[in-house]
């Protein structure tokens, strides 16, 4: 950002070297330039010496056309000789301009165009800019990544420049360089979080593994996560499938450190207890790992089959979670191959045996590892085991208690224990407020309403940052490039003592609803599509502006709804020329008419010359003074066909109106749209949209017959959304019930197995009870990943029950030691699971704030459907063969074969 007191000239000319500095660089291929000014040589005409000299605008057109002229070229050529031949007569300066002649009077006095004319070399107004910077005029040169380009390099490219700008004295001293709105920060933000989140959570990994099982076990699991990490980029580098470090990639990195690691927490577990048992054997590494490779291999595809789904929402979010799961899907493939193949060649090699301590820390060490054993122990067979023996024996009981549990749960987000926000409003970093005026309102009225915005950003900073100098608004642009519309963006210092929601909150307040103004939005979240957003649609105009004015009138009375904007007005205002009999009968037609009036008032442009990089136009009109209002058109002059001047009034009809810039049709009735913002920790959009929807939009149709109400913005959004989710969600269980039913070759245990996912969606919305955080996209896409990662644990528990339902004669004895001897596995991949996602939900970041909801969903989801798990599965186990035992009397004994 170029930005100084100092004329429009010098930054302008600043801004073009720093333009071609910037593009110089081969990792910069675009510049954009915002509150750019056209250079224009104006040329004023003094209407009254014109005519004392018997001239016209024409006149002084064709005087510019003819005595400047761009260069003309010949080539005289033959056998013997070549040589160019060039012609130029080309003004480029005002005072060139000035010196052309115009005309030769009676007496032999030659006219200048400076003589009736004021020429000055400025700029283009007829799109008025109002461009500041830190309460400076500026100019903001904007470096953009194109494609899948990096924007690391990119960025680093920039400030490169920057720095060579500052050391090598290009600025006058009446101009400062600063860069800001570094969106690399957001990128490079996620990168830390993911390597703060990997480091904290292979730490707790290899802890609690090194306390439960072995260090050298804890060790070789935690060194899989490299591979399959350093895999996954390789996979999504260019010569591959050609994925990006992006939000949504970087997340899904995040999001699989909990997940990748529980096969190889299986396997691990299965063979240290094999070769702990039976001693250290190659066969035994061989026979631990081969008990669990089934169930964990069907796990992660059940994992795999739940983000595929997950990769297939529709919806503009849903090709941006597509990124996301397909990391996810990556990891979970490479995790196949090291905990399957990998894995077991290292843990071959360790030694389970104790050994004696060899230091003080060793045997503190030994003592806390045989303590959690212990413990573990005392665990499984003081309270898991009687805790099994009482669910079997109440089974029915057990099922009840936990079906109301999860109608109980479920109903907190119907009665607002838990906020439902579809599409909850994550903060950004920066704050922005949007203004558009009405129609009819002129550039000088915008430009004071946004300085007056701008006055009152630095007064809710000075009001909530307290009594102190201090200023916590690091840097603030207003930029307008429209006469009707313009907006301040602003960055806050990480010191600031308030949040960005107060400050936005505090600065709305103060802003008001300035004169003029259509809309003033000030929000911190940016916006895909708007809040809320209503379309109606009726054959007569007036329904429609009787509607929509009652309809406004409705949302501004609510409480949480602001920024409200619609197309209701008749749209811009219009003088209409009409040629009369009279100014006929003077020769005149519509079209000198109009030529006339756009030559005066508009100007005419009569040449383009290059200058420098610059295009400059040659404009000439009249002065600003002369052309301010509808009097000074009416009071306008026309030269008709002898060269008189007669006033506009006596040859033309003026009338007033408006026109519309469109005219929007849909299914053949006019429409017009009212959308609005919504504070959604006052209001979300969908309690908005559906009081809307079932009080005032029937009464809407009764009072206007004719009237169709259509809800779009985040609602049509949210209903696409949510019916492809829907539809994703029952693929995915389809799949998953599919993928058990394999390796269990089972109709009905795949059943009891997938029991597990509605307890995991009570542990996702208690997640978020706890943690204080409304319901959205964000937790329903962990909910539904949560649905291929929950079934692990029953998996496990479920494929050891057929294998001891064999070796014991009585099924209690069976269910009993299939949870039991499974307790410490289930126990570690899910506490391993969410202790890989505990860092991240303890990230106050905003870049953490994105990915949140999900991981609440997911870490919470999966710790409570565990403890649901070791207690329902023995329950339904039991209950299952109850149905076998009733089905086995009746006659045909097809369908009890199938129960079991």
């Amino acid at each position: 950002q170029l930005y100084g007191d100092t004329d429009r000239q010098t930054l302008q000319a600043l801004a073009e070297k720093l333009k071609e500095d910037l593009l110089a660089r081969d990792e910069i291929s675009r510049v954009a330039v915002s509150g750019w000014l056209d250079p224009m040589m104006v040329v004023e005409i003094d209407e009254a010496r014109l005519q004392g000299f018997g001239l016209s605008l024409s006149d002084v057109e064709d005087a510019i056309n003819t005595g400047s002229t761009t260069p003309l070229t010949a080539v005289l050529r033959n056998d013997s000789t070549y040589l160019q031949l060039q012609a130029s007569e080309q003004a480029y300066t005002a005072t060139d301009f000035a010196a052309l002649p115009l005309v030769t009077t009676a007496d032999g006095r030659q006219i200048r165009l400076g003589d009736v004319t004021h020429i000055s070399d400025t700029f283009d107004d007829s799109s008025a800019v109002l461009s500041r910077f830190n309460r400076h005029d500026s100019i903001a040169v904007q470096v953009i990544t194109a494609g899948n380009g990096d924007i690391s390099k990119t960025v680093d490219a920039a400030r490169a420049v920057e720095q060579e700008w500052r050391r090598g004295g290009v600025l006058p001293t009446t101009v400062a360089l600063t860069s800001w709105y570094d969106r690399s920060t957001n990128i490079n933000e996620r990168l830390d979080l993911l390597v703060r989140n990997a480091v904290t959570g292979i730490a707790l990994v290899f802890v609690l593994l090194a306390l439960f099982l072995n260090l050298q076990v804890a060790l070789w699991v935690a060194a899989g996560l490299p591979f399959i990490f350093f895999g996954t980029l390789f996979l999504m580098s260019d010569s591959m499938l050609g994925l990006t470090l992006n939000a949504f990639t970087t997340f899904g990195f995040i999001m699989a450190l909990g997940i990748v690691v529980d096969d190889a927490v299986v396997v691990g577990e299965s063979v240290y207890t094999e070769r702990s048992r039976h001693g250290d054997t190659l066969a035994n590494t061989v026979r631990g790992t081969m008990k669990v490779a089934v169930p964990t291999l069907f796990g992660v595809f059940t994992t795999v089959a739940a983000f595929f789904a997950l990769s297939h929402i529709e919806g503009r979010l849903g090709v941006l979670y597509s990124q996301f799961a397909i990391i996810v899907t990556l990891c979970l493939i490479l995790s196949i191959i090291e905990s399957k193949l990998i894995l077991p060649a290292h843990l071959a090699h360790i030694n389970t045996r104790k050994r004696g301590p060899g230091n003080p820390v060793a045997a503190l060490w030994q003592r806390c590892q045989h303590g959690a054993d212990s413990g573990l122990v005392w665990l499984n067979e003081r309270c898991y085991k009687p805790l099994i023996h009482r669910a079997i024996i109440h089974r029915y009981t057990v099922v009840i208690l936990f079906i109301a549990l999860f109608i109980l749960v479920m109903s907190m987000p119907f009665t607002g224990a838990v906020r439902f926000s579809f599409f909850p409003d994550v903060p950004g970093d920066t704050a922005r407020a949007q203004l558009t005026m009405n129609n009819d309102a002129s550039f000088g009225m915008t430009h004071a309403n946004l300085l007056r915005i701008e006055e009152a950003a630095y007064a809710a900073d000075q009001q909530l940052g307290g009594d102190g100098a201090q200023a916590y608004i690091l840097n603030l642009q207003v930029m307008s490039e429209a006469d009707q519309s313009g907006q301040i963006t602003l960055e806050l210092s990480d010191e600031a003592p308030y949040d960005i929601n107060e400050f936005t909150r505090r600065w709305q307040q103060l802003v008001g609803m300035p004169e003029g103004a259509r809309t003033v939005v000030v929000q911190n979240t940016p916006r895909q599509v708007d809040a809320l957003r209503v379309e109606l649609r009726a054959d007569s105009d007036d329904t429609l502006m009787q509607a929509g004015t009652v309809l406004r009138a409705e949302l501004e009375r609510l409480n949480g709804v602001s920024g409200i904007e619609d197309n209701l007005q008749p749209g811009q205002p219009q003088l209409n020329l009409e040629l009369t009999a009279q100014g006929r009968a003077l020769g005149l037609t519509t079209a000198d008419l109009a030529r006339q009036v756009l030559q005066s008032f508009s100007g005419q442009v009569v040449q383009r010359y290059q200058r420098n990089a610059d295009e400059i136009e040659v404009k000439v009109r009249y002065p600003e003074t002369e052309r301010r209002n509808a009097t000074d058109v009416l009071n306008a002059r026309v030269r008709t066909d002898d060269g008189s001047v007669v006033p506009l009034s006596s040859v033309a009809r003026v009338s007033f109106g408006y026109t519309r810039d469109s005219i929007i049709r849909i299914d053949g009735k006019r429409a017009v749209y009212i959308s609005a913002d919504i504070d959604k920790e006052v209001l979300s959009a969908t309690e908005l949209v559906s009081g809307l929807r079932n009080e005032l939009a029937p009464d809407l149709e009764r009072q206007f017959p004719g009237l169709d109400i259509h809800f779009a913005g985040e609602a049509e959004e949210q209903a696409e959304t949510a019916s492809s989710m829907e539809k994703m969600f029952a693929l995915a269980l389809v799949a998953i019930y599919m993928l058990i039913a394999i390796p269990l070759r089972s109709y009905v245990q795949p059943l009891v197995i997938m029991a597990a996912i509605p307890f995991g969606v009570v542990g996702a919305v208690l997640g978020h009870w706890l943690n204080d955080l409304p319901l959205g996209i964000l937790s329903l896409n962990g909910i539904i990943a949560l649905s291929g990662v929950v079934v692990n644990d029953s998996l496990l528990l479920v494929a050891r029950f057929n294998e001891t339902r064999a070796e014991y004669s009585s099924l209690h004895a069976a269910i009993t030691e299939a949870c039991s001897g499974r307790l410490r596995a289930v126990l570690l991949t899910s506490v391993t699971t969410f202790a890989g996602l505990v860092p991240l939900l303890g990230e106050t970041s905003l870049q953490a704030q994105f990915l949140i909801p999900a991981a609440v969903s997911l870490g919470y989801g999966i710790l409570f459907a565990t403890l649901i798990t070791l207690i329902l599965i023995p329950a339904l186990l039991r209950i299952q063969y109850d149905i076998h035992e009733v089905l086995i009397k009746i006659p045909g004994r097809g369908l009890a074969e199938q129960t079991c």
